[in-house]
């Protein structure tokens, strides 16, 4: 069978992606090992959306279905645990007479599941624009040439496309069959990842906690069963966050404590709630983002430290990117798999990338790093951003992606 393009991959990189074409008039084929029920049933985790990247999500009409699953950040509040010293950032801080934009939050938490079950919803809804179709195989083997792309997949199926997208992941397999070689380092962590019940309310507040080992996370999440929610993400050495797994599983109250220690009385009373698990961090680099007829996206594009959790939204930002110069190539009626439109795409979305791997990477070593002098610089730097009204907006906008 043939289509117009191939997604690997179909877990909310995947669809987001699926869906956004969808909407420019495309055929697209998924290919993942599971259907979209296991997906969904397996995929626990949470993601902070910023605002900017929101607005996707509010154009491709899955947003506002989600009004009852989401919860608002309006503040962040990052602590070097070493010092008493804080730097916050408030949403409010940066609307003025003179901000036209529409902005009511930092960004939003949701969890992943919720958001996949809106888009799978969506692309249903949306048959007369596009065909998705979804077909639970492995890939094998990829063909490529100047006019066309061929999928072989482990059903002995076999599909030809225009293009073929890889958001399969970190460790896309893809990439590896296209021959797309790759730069790691590994931070030699692993993230810790749960779900926490609490006494008092969050305050729609983002706690970002420097410690030694790494950087706590705290999310803000919707209540449930009326209880206070939210989201945990450790990031600390493997030997470490293991044994907080195992802590969670075996000795829950020993977890909370160490939690509540953390977050002080901000919270009160903590109770892990739901599954945890750990996560292996790495920085994944690939050499280039496209070949002929081919092109990465979401993790398999970049992955990177979750600090300041703006790896998904800087995947957003490339798939609406490309998502738009598809369509208007496609109303041109220009081919999407040619090689020179891809590399442009590639320029476009270079500094963008290159900028959030270096920032984040920088501030993880950083924050790390227990030397006085670099401690001293630390705290420096958070009171002079602290102080600076200019300084503050600049960060802010950043963060946001606006």
């Amino acid at each position: 069978m043939h289509t117009n393009i191939v997604i690997c991959g179909g877990a909310l990189a995947g669809m987001t992606l699926a869906l956004s074409l969808q909407n420019k008039g495309f055929n697209i084929v998924i290919i993942d090992p599971r259907d979209t029920k296991e997906v969904i049933e397996q995929d626990k985790r949470t993601t902070a959306i910023a605002a900017g990247p929101r607005s996707f999500y509010r154009d491709l009409g899955v947003w506002e279905k989600l009004n009852k699953k989401i919860e608002a950040i309006n503040r962040i509040s990052i602590l070097d645990g070493s010092s008493s010293i804080s730097l916050d950032f408030d949403y409010r801080d940066f609307i003025d007479e003179n901000n036209a934009m529409d902005i009511n939050s930092l960004g939003h938490v949701v969890e992943n599941s919720d958001l996949i079950k809106q888009i799978n919803l969506k692309i249903n809804k949306n048959k007369n624009l596009g065909q998705v179709k979804r077909f639970k195989s492995k890939v094998l083997d990829i063909k490529v040439d100047k006019f066309i792309a061929k999928v072989f997949l482990e059903n002995n199926k076999q599909i030809s496309a225009d293009l073929i997208i890889a958001a399969d992941g970190k460790n896309s397999l893809t990439r590896k069959i296209i021959g797309i070689k790759e730069n790691r380092s590994t931070y030699d962590q692993e993230a810790y990842v749960t779900q926490i019940l609490h006494e008092k309310n969050h305050d729609n507040i983002a706690l970002e906690k420097f410690l030694p080992g790494g950087p706590l996370a705290v999310l803000p999440m919707k209540k449930i069963n009326n209880s206070y929610r939210s989201a945990i993400v450790w990031s600390d050495n493997r030997k470490v966050s293991r044994s907080r797994l195992t802590a969670s599983k075996s000795r829950p109250e020993e977890m909370s404590y160490e939690l509540e220690r953390h977050c002080f009385d901000w919270l009160g009373k903590i109770k892990l709630y739901g599954s945890s698990a750990v996560f292996s961090l790495e920085l994944i680099t690939p050499k280039k983002l496209v070949s002929d007829r081919f092109v990465l996206m979401g993790d398999a594009a970049h992955s990177i430290h979750p600090i300041a959790g703006q790896g998904f939204n800087l995947a957003l930002r490339g798939m609406k990117t490309f998502s738009n110069m598809c369509g208007d190539r496609a109303e041109l009626g220009l081919d999407i798999g040619s090689i020179k439109f891809l590399k442009e795409y590639e320029k476009l979305r270079k500094i963008d990338v290159l900028g959030l791997i270096n920032a984040t990477h920088g501030l993880n070593e950083l924050f790390r790093n227990s030397k006085p002098h670099v401690k001293l610089f630390r705290r420096a730097g958070l009171s002079l951003v602290d102080k600076s009204p200019i300084i503050k907006k600049a960060f802010m906008k950043y963060a946001m992606g606006i």
